[in-house]
């Protein structure tokens, strides 16, 4: 009942013919319930409770209206009672409709990410502080790097002659906390060089790196105009590292690259070489010095072919003269990081993928921007597109790939 809304009294017509009628009364309660009434019109009804709607069926349609509702069945109504065709879906497609290619595999080929650090040409076999000096530069590196899973490979020539002098054998921790070692030769870089010594000394770096309790089986350091590929061989290795454009000048001068053709020693033709980074992506076995580009698959030696210097990878990715030294920035840590993605796009699923960048340990690298290039490469690990190896690691990666 709407609040304020007086129920009218109920009243009962007299009969015709009483004594009532002429009663003036009888006009008035006439005239005060034609008042209630029009009121209550008005007003309109009183709120009921609430109950369900109550839906009347509609009048059965028309065979063809869209429905089909008993007694219509196919015989008396196949447009209302035809049941729909079975959905089809877009994928399998016929074997005779034209399909895009799909990539050779649709898992994504993972890189695998190193560092290789030279220990030469500081005099650490000549000062007994500047050696100590080193040792604790080589630990600080190794942990830091270790911080992000991340293990470096170490290319000794002066450092190994400390150890021996000085008695620290910090190569031998490295290797027993993981990291890679192995030689730096820095040998047969003059055109003056006796080539039939090539291969005894590279032998005599190897054996001496091995006294100190250290396996090795890689060298840096030994292009040359000799065939350095067999003197390498000859001298015990397993693979070799480092590759610079100098290493050209074993071949027939017709087949160098016009820019190298007469480089005068490994500093004046230091460039990363092969110069694209896809013909350095995967390990290859060398056919000899004369024609070490060419893979021949029963070669005795493998070439892991380096990156760019981390101290000066911008400017070597901008072609830059690097001979003078370079300021290690955040630049150089873009630019790493934008050789590691063009590594990823060229990685293939089914070969092993290798990129490691080189840094001749000596002046030290600024440790926050070091480590910022390490924070920027962790989400590629977690994703699993990025592992971190030694290079001795990637070696045996590539032998256990041939093999498979």
């Amino acid at each position: 009942m709407r609040s304020g809304f007086q129920q009218p009294p109920s009243f009962t017509a007299t009969p015709q013919g009483e004594n009532e009628v002429n009663d003036p009364r009888v006009g008035r309660i006439s005239v005060v319930g034609l008042c209630v009434f029009v009121l209550c019109a008005c007003l309109g009804p009183r709120p009921q409770q609430s109950s369900p709607a109550l839906v009347r069926p509609t009048a059965r349609q028309a065979c063809g209206d869209g429905v089909c509702t008993p007694p219509e069945n196919m015989a008396t109504c196949a447009f209302d009672c035809t049941p729909p065709p079975a959905r089809t879906y877009p994928n399998p497609l016929p074997s005779n409709t034209p399909q895009p290619n799909p990539p050779a595999s649709s898992v994504p080929g993972v890189v695998y990410l190193g560092v290789m650090v030279h220990l030469e040409g500081w005099g650490d076999d000549k000062s007994e502080n500047r050696f100590g000096a080193h040792t604790v530069q080589i630990r600080d590196a190794a942990s830091l790097f270790e911080k992000y899973g991340a293990r470096l490979t170490f290319e000794s020539k002066e450092v190994t002659e400390g150890v021996l002098r000085w008695g620290d054998n910090v190569l031998l921790e490295m290797e027993q906390r993981g990291h890679g070692v192995g030689v730096h030769a820095d040998l047969g870089g003059s055109l003056s060089d006796d080539c039939a010594r090539l291969a005894p000394e590279l032998r005599a770096e190897r054996e001496q790196l091995e006294s100190l309790g250290v396996r090795v089986r890689h060298v840096s350091g030994n292009n040359s105009h000799c065939d350095w590929i067999a003197a390498t061989i000859d001298a015990g290795y397993s693979f070799t590292t480092g590759v610079v454009a100098y290493g050209v000048m074993s071949m027939p001068a017709a087949n160098r690259p016009p820019e190298f053709r007469n480089c005068k020693s490994p500093a004046a033709c230091h460039d990363v070489f092969p110069p694209e980074l896809e013909d350095r992506l995967h390990p290859w076995r060398p056919a000899s010095g004369s024609d070490w580009l060419t893979h021949d698959p029963n070669g005795k030696l493998v070439i892991l072919a380096s990156g760019q210097g981390i101290a000066c990878a911008q400017e070597e990715t901008a072609g830059q003269d690097t001979r003078n030294g370079c300021l290690f920035e955040h630049a150089d840590v873009e630019a790493m990081m934008d050789v590691l993605d063009q590594a990823l796009e060229l990685s293939a699923p089914d070969q092993v993928n290798i990129l490691y960048f080189s840094w001749s340990l000596g002046s030290p690298l600024d440790p926050l921007v070091l480590e910022q290039w390490l924070k920027a490469v962790e989400p590629y690990v977690k994703a699993g597109r990025v592992q971190w190896k030694t290079l001795p690691e990637m070696y045996d990666a590539y032998v256990a790939w041939e093999g498979g």
